[in-house]
């Protein structure tokens, strides 16, 4: 197609190319699924009617050393957006620096911390001088995959969530500006719920909104503070994480349905959080400190139960209690969004691609062991 005018916020409506749009996004992150199921549950967002995909970056995996960068294998972020782009799905970029995401560090790397002064997500130079270098690795790999370069890149969202922290009002500007100087052209965004609203924001930044239950006054809120600009739910969350020692969390296929309905009717985007969970391989499953007398960690998987008996990754669970299972599975949300969507697009929906085949293994037989109390002398003091 024609590359003359990606997306807009100029009006009521979202345009690209000058006609309305709708986003209809879901959240798939590129490093919680291995590389080798990334096409799988890509054609499956697809097959359930949604036009765009939305994927955090995580710094501390692709800069796990100072100046030590990985974009590879698992890490691939060009191949990602590539395969997005074969299959035809728009892309709203979240790199950050801060992810949130349930993550390690909210996605900064660990190594910050050496800094004795240290003052994350402000313009303290230790951090801004952390957050260059990063972004002249990555957004140098994001600028060719752009809309306006012929690539699926339509918006890049502002850092996260900075509404809910908000201790530097120099900060938003700082970021905006290294990715405007880097070469991003496309739309930008930022993400907060009704709260976060109040500080999040920068100018020349489209604000959207994030939030599980409708409630009309927020939306009023945000057609306030952002009069005569499309409105859309950066993070509509599908479902919920889990923390070790509590509940799974659910929130029903019928609740969730009748709140996207009522969004779709608002003639309001939407963005599924999450479309599909996966998993948080190794220890980068974060912490959940709001409101709590001490941290509480995240499960591996991006929600599941951990009740007695637990539930495995990948055996009948829905993470995140998303439309799109940890192993892959179809859910009753997912069918119902479907329905829904299909009704959004002029053309019949894709058909569902086939579901994961299953294989049994056989016992694993623990060889050696050795405890963690046996080991503690030979950890650093």
């Amino acid at each position: 197609m024609k590359r003359a005018e990606g997306l807009r916020a100029n009006s009521l409506q979202f345009t690209l190319e000058k006609n309305p749009f709708r986003i209809l996004g879901g959240s798939v992150h590129y490093f919680r699924v291995p590389r080798a199921y990334w096409e799988d549950r890509l054609l499956k967002m697809k097959a359930c009617g949604i036009n765009t995909l939305t994927t955090y970056v995580p710094w501390n995996l692709h800069e796990p050393e100072r100046g030590v960068f990985d974009f590879e294998d698992e890490l691939d972020l060009e191949a990602y957006l590539r395969l997005a782009a074969s299959l035809g799905l728009w892309v709203i970029l979240r790199p950050g620096p801060y992810i949130c995401a349930e993550w390690d560090l909210g996605g900064l790397p660990s190594w910050l911390l050496r800094d004795q002064n240290m003052k994350l997500r402000t313009t303290y130079s230790g951090f801004t001088d952390a957050v260059n270098s990063f972004f002249d690795k990555v957004i140098k790999k994001i600028t060719p995959y752009q809309y306006s370069q012929g690539g699926p890149i339509i918006a890049v969202q502002v850092e996260n969530e900075y509404g809910s922290y908000a201790k530097d009002d120099k900060y938003m500007p700082f970021i905006q500006q290294a990715l405007v100087s880097r070469g991003i052209t496309e739309l930008l965004l930022t993400s907060d719920n009704k709260d976060g609203l109040k500080l999040g924001g920068v100018k020349g930044a489209l604000e959207t909104i994030n939030f599980q239950k409708l409630n009309i006054n927020e939306i009023k809120y945000l057609d306030d503070i952002q009069p005569q600009k499309p409105k859309m739910v950066m993070e509509y969350w599908s479902g919920w994480f889990d923390l070790w020692g509590g509940l799974h969390h659910v929130f029903t296929a019928e609740d969730m349905i009748l709140v996207v309905t009522e969004i779709l009717k608002l003639d309001m985007s939407i963005n599924l959080y999450m479309f599909h969970g996966g998993t948080n391989f190794g220890f980068m499953n974060g912490a959940f400190a709001v409101g709590i007398p001490a941290p509480k960690p995240m499960v591996t998987s991006y929600g599941v139960s951990t009740t007695p008996p637990l539930t495995f990754v990948g055996l009948s669970t829905s993470d995140y209690d998303a439309p799109l299972s940890e192993a892959g599975d179809y859910t009753t949300k997912f069918h119902l969004l479907r329905n829904l969507f299909s009704s959004y697009h002029n053309e019949p929906l894709p058909k569902l691609p086939s579901p994961p085949q299953r294989r049994a293994y056989q016992a694993v037989v623990v060889q050696q062991q050795l405890s963690l109390w046996d080991s503690l002398h030979s950890t650093e003091q």
